[in-house]
């Protein structure tokens, strides 16, 4: 067991403290999830739940105006709204959205690898802070803003790993960076 342990430290980011591991074990379950968005729409789903109906408030097609260009085309789905056409409702994941979720993913997980083998560079370091940033924006405005999806376990981890690493990377900048 030490051999497999000895070995595996010459691939590990070399460097002083524990937040070059954090990205790089970020890094790799993003290229995990990266994966599985190309795969199937099942988890991406439990994490996107929120619940759309038609929007009922906009304007029929017309020459100037197709609904289905619209990007308020959904709305949230409510007790009080339901599709007329079939009394479902429906989520916003489809395939496309996953691919792009996970061709994202595998960018930020790229950028958070490629730091962590060298946060003693102010841009790799900053760009990677962008990363989190980026992703606590993108998961809090589908939670608290466009509604599709819910608090809970699936959304409750993105926040969690974002925030850790924001606050990590901001308060530890002078330690990692040199000037």
């Amino acid at each position: 067991m030490d051999a497999i342990v000895e070995a595996l430290k010459a691939y590990l980011p070399p460097g002083d403290g524990y937040l070059p591991y954090y990205m790089f074990g970020l890094s790799v379950i993003a290229v995990g999830n990266s994966l599985q968005n190309y795969l199937t729409l099942h988890y991406s789903r439990r994490l996107y739940n929120g619940q759309f109906v038609p929007n009922p408030s906009l304007p029929p097609k017309s020459a100037g105006f197709d609904p289905e260009d619209s990007t308020r085309k959904l709305a949230p789905a409510s007790s009080s709204t339901t599709n007329l056409k079939d009394g479902r409702t429906t989520d916003q994941v489809t395939p496309l959205a996953a691919r792009l979720f996970g061709t994202y993913t595998f960018i930020s997980a790229v950028v958070r690898l490629y730091a962590s083998y060298n946060l003693h560079l102010a841009p790799v370091y900053n760009i990677a802070i962008w990363t989190y940033v980026v992703a606590l924006f993108h998961f809090g405005s589908e939670w608290a803003v466009y509604r599709s999806a819910y608090l809970g376990p699936p959304i409750m981890f993105p926040f969690f790993f974002a925030t850790v690493g924001i606050v990590w990377m901001t308060s530890q900048y002078g330690f990692y960076v040199q000037a």
